[in-house]
């Protein structure tokens, strides 16, 4: 469950070893951190409070940026593209059918409390998300290993399917093929995990992690400041080179960039529109800019279980009645108008795929096969920032002009991921999925089937004919065949409209001079561990 904590201190204490640490109260610094005098530091911050740290529970980018920082996985993508790398396995081996993969471990890698990581703590790792009790998001990703539906019933204590041969061994077999199984290991899902930590911290687990990547939790002011030091026991030499991350929360867009202007934040993953222009005009702030054309789809979801949204027509009206390269206009071209759900950059993308355009007459006939000519109103949730209040606010405008009235709802981070979940609580959301992994199965399956109501599925929909498709192009091994049904089951979805397809978004981060090797990964979030500063 994740949790969102108020004006509280949270330190990181458990199991912390006699080394030398960062050790706070040596000197006050300009954020109102109490750091040792000359520290490397890396300031950002974020509009939310982080929903939560714990790897089995995390999935938004917000978790997922400090996650990544403090749990290593067996295999991740280098920093600047897709491509798999080890990070705590040093080798692996799949069989020629995609069902059994054998990794092999360093056997110098240590948790921050000292302790050696070995195949257990991924075992463990896993079998956190399988366990319906956690209620993790990411347990889809694993169903497919032999023994996990017997293992979430109770019905055995491990996971058949998870061997452990030996400590630095761990060999996954599967039900059935999954050639792109190594990039769901990618994710911190797939963490590994120190059991008798997150045992003895329960659901608070969260605040008092422990990892084996190159940070380490420090302090969790709620809504006020996360600060991550660096872990004296990770296993590259020289990272990672900052000492320490500090991210203000609950700062606004508007006064990030204040900030940003005045020299006390280093980097920006969000440039407000309203200063983008002024930015792109000025060389000095053009140059310390970086362009991240990201795997992304930001859509309107329609819950397809709530009236009106019940109506396919209802359903197909509102995407003919946004004007999406009016919401392009408004982000001063940062994102390209979408067609469906797969966005341009993921393998697998069908460029002749036709969506909808801009059709308010079109929209109003639709409105009237409904018989709801005369309108209605509903209620359209989204995060509560200015860039997303931009867009609803346009979105609202747009759909007044064919009879129906958006009650726009902002929401933070936390309680809006919570309540998209549930089938009886939201009509409508402004929503983005970024790919975890370069396949289609990470949208279509993951956003878009039965199985995911209540998980990933916030739109509730469900087309037997879809899921047939998405079933069985999952465990096809021939990339072509694999993305001809894909495609094909794509085609239905769009058809459907459980979304309203709006762009694909095209990122810009800025960065001051002084921040160093601060890479765009096109499907993750920044990784800190080889970022440096050399001056505030």
């Amino acid at each position: 469950m994740i949790r969102i904590w108020h004006r509280r201190v949270l330190f990181a204490l458990a199991g912390l070893a006699p080394v030398t640490l960062l050790v706070f109260g040596c000197g006050k610094g300009r954020d109102g951190v109490n750091l040792p005098r000359g520290a490397a530091v890396l300031r950002i911050a974020d509009a939310d409070d982080v929903p939560t740290l714990d790897p089995a529970a995390g999935y938004d980018t917000e978790s997922w940026t400090f996650e990544q920082a403090i749990f290593d996985t067996l295999v991740r993508y280098r920093d600047d593209n897709v491509e798999l790398e080890p990070d705590l396995a040093t080798s692996w081996e799949s069989s020629s059918d995609a069902r059994t993969f054998t990794f092999h471990l360093r056997r110098d890698a240590r948790f921050s409390n000292g302790r050696a990581v070995t195949s257990d703590d991924f075992r463990y790792g896993i079998e956190r998300v399988l366990d319906p009790a956690t209620n993790s998001r990411g347990m889809e990703y694993y169903r497919s290993i032999v023994g996990s539906a017997d293992f979430a019933a109770h019905r055995a204590t491990h996971v058949r399917g998870i061997e452990t041969p030996g400590p630095f061994t761990i060999v996954f077999q599967l039900d059935s093929p999954d050639p792109i199984f190594v990039h769901k290991l990618t994710m911190p899902f797939a963490s590994a995990v120190p059991r008798e930590v997150a045992q003895r911290w329960g659901e608070d687990f969260s605040h008092h992690v422990v990892g084996s990547g190159a940070f380490m939790l420090r302090q969790w002011l709620g809504e006020e400041r996360l600060v991550l030091v660096r872990n004296p026991y990770y296993f590259q030499n020289g990272e990672p080179r900052l000492d320490a991350i500090v991210d203000s929360l609950g700062v606004t867009p508007e006064l990030q960039w204040l900030r940003y202007e005045a020299g006390s934040l280093d980097a920006l993953t969000e440039i407000p529109p309203a200063e983008f222009p002024y930015v792109m005009k000025t060389a000095r702030l053009r140059a310390l800019t970086q362009k991240k054309t990201t795997v992304t789809t930001r859509y309107l979801g329609m819950n397809c279980q709530m009236w009106p949204f019940t109506d396919v027509r209802v359903r197909q009206a509102i995407n003919y009645g946004i004007d999406r390269d009016k919401l392009v206009a408004l982000l001063n071209g940062r994102g390209v108008a979408a067609t469906g759900v797969l966005p341009p950059n993921l393998p697998g993308f069908d460029a002749g795929l036709k969506g909808y355009s801009y059709d308010p007459k079109r929209a109003r006939a639709l409105l009237e096969e409904a018989h709801l000519a005369a309108g209605f109103t509903f209620e359209l949730w989204l995060r509560a920032d200015t860039t997303m209040l931009m867009l609803g606010q346009s979105i609202q405008q747009d759909l007044a002009l064919v009879g129906l009235h958006v009650e726009i709802k902002p929401v933070a981070w936390g309680p809006f991921l919570e309540a998209i979940r549930d089938p009886h609580t939201v009509q409508a959301f402004l929503s983005a999925w970024e790919a975890d992994f370069p396949d289609p199965q990470n949208f279509l399956g993951v956003l878009l089937a039965r199985d995911q109501w209540r998980a990933n599925n916030d739109a509730f929909y469900y087309n037997p004919q879809f899921q047939k498709l998405i079933d069985r192009a999952a465990d096809q091994t021939d990339l072509k065949v694999r993305y001809q049904l894909y495609n094909q089951a794509e085609k239905i979805v769009v058809a459907d409209a459980p979304w309203a397809f709006l762009y694909y978004p095209v990122v810009y981060v800025i960065t001051q001079p002084w921040v160093h090797d601060y890479t765009l990964n096109p499907m993750r979030p920044t990784r800190f561990e080889r970022v440096w500063v050399s001056k505030h």
